[in-house]
């Protein structure tokens, strides 16, 4: 019962506070303790809809940074005048034509709060949930600057200490993070890479 009222208090302050979904509130935690974000950053948010991440980006990033989010499914526009909005999938996205279209040689920061359709069946899960990482680490590899940060949602699985391993030789450090407005029941994990080397 405890659960479902954690789940329904950030739910419901996530209408009020007028943001697009609760998830907002794992953000601005993660911000909190990491600074991922900086004003005047350049972000590319992969599997940005609805949009919640996006806009507590703008505002962090101000005026002066711009923040491009992508999804398959279409984003409701937003009035930050800094957020660029595109859909698409990132499994076949063209990163030097996106990089192009944002005005940017490299992004500051990436952001990935993406997560496949879960079937239940665990091999099926664990295995799309491996393919989307596979996807967005190419194009960190390929977009994010020297020196850039990477968060990404994942899920407990056989497959995270092999992922985590997989990034640390990238970055000068790698923390696993389960924000408070995570629901207790679910299986997700933040990665928090800095510093991209």
């Amino acid at each position: 019962m405890g659960r479902f009222i954690v789940k329904d208090s950030f739910y419901n302050k996530a209408k009020k506070e007028g943001f697009r979904a609760r998830s907002a509130y794992k953000l601005d935690e993660i911000q909190e303790r990491f600074r991922v974000v900086k004003k005047g950053d350049r972000v590319l948010d992969l599997g940005a809809a609805p949009g919640s991440w996006l806009q507590v980006e703008a505002t962090l990033t101000g005026e002066t940074g711009i923040v491009v989010g992508i999804d398959l499914l279409p984003i409701n526009p937003m009035p930050a005048r800094n957020v660029l909005l595109r859909q698409g999938d990132i499994r076949d996205m063209e990163v030097n034509g996106l990089l192009s279209e944002a005005g940017v040689a490299t992004f500051d920061v990436i952001t990935c709060d993406i997560a496949p359709n879960l079937s239940g069946i665990k091999e099926v899960d664990n295995a799309n949930v491996h393919d989307l990482y596979v996807a967005v680490l190419k194009v960190v590899k390929e977009a994010l600057r020297k020196g850039g940060n990477f968060l990404i949602k994942l899920f407990f699985s056989p497959q995270l200490g092999d992922m985590s391993a997989d990034l640390r030789p990238l970055f000068t450090s790698v923390t696993t993070f389960k924000p408070k407005a995570s629901r207790g029941v679910s299986s997700e994990v933040y990665l928090v890479c800095m510093g991209k080397r």
